[in-house]
């Protein structure tokens, strides 16, 4: 009875996360492209600092060639738009995956539903920014996001055997 318990406990709390996360994916996906574009900037100007050392905005940061970092932005601020839609779903795949792994058997089922969860999570987020202004659906964040969802149930299914092997070898 104590484990079933704990496994309730345990969704409920992975759930609200889950439920969370939705939210933070939707308020970014509400932001009309000029307030989505300014938030990746400071974000791209923040992790380059954080890279070069200069987080503290002392310096005027650059990579040693003699870029500041207002040059580098434009080239790597897609990528971390990219990264940031990867790192969402990742999170959303393994907090999926992890209260599914628990209830669904056999695997093969509980892999399958988290999948179309993600597949239809990313849909959906996509159809609804087409409709906020300056933004766009994009098939290829769809992908994105689920590639992320799909490592995070990998990462979360390795780490598990890993812990499993510990366990054994006690």
């Amino acid at each position: 009875m104590r484990v079933h318990k704990v496994k309730k406990i345990y969704t409920f709390t992975a759930g609200i996360l889950l439920i969370i996360l939705y939210i933070v994916i939707f308020c970014f996906s509400a932001e009309d492209a000029e307030h989505s574009s300014r938030a990746s900037v400071k974000v791209t100007e923040f992790l380059l600092r954080l890279y070069y050392g200069t987080a503290s905005g002392s310096g005027g940061g650059g990579s040693g060639g003699g870029e500041s970092i207002a040059d580098i932005v434009p080239l790597v601020e897609g990528f971390v738009r990219k990264l940031a839609h990867f790192t969402e779903y990742m999170c959303m795949g393994l907090l999926s995956y992890s209260i599914v792994a628990l209830w669904i058997r056999p695997v093969w089922r509980g892999w399958l539903i988290v999948v179309v969860q993600l597949f239809l999570s990313a849909g959906l987020d996509e159809f609804h920014q087409y409709f906020i202004p300056g933004r766009h659906a994009s098939f290829k964040d769809v992908l994105i996001d689920v590639a992320g969802g799909v490592t995070g149930m990998v990462l979360l299914a390795v780490g598990r055997g890993i812990f499993l092997r510990l366990l054994r070898r006690r």
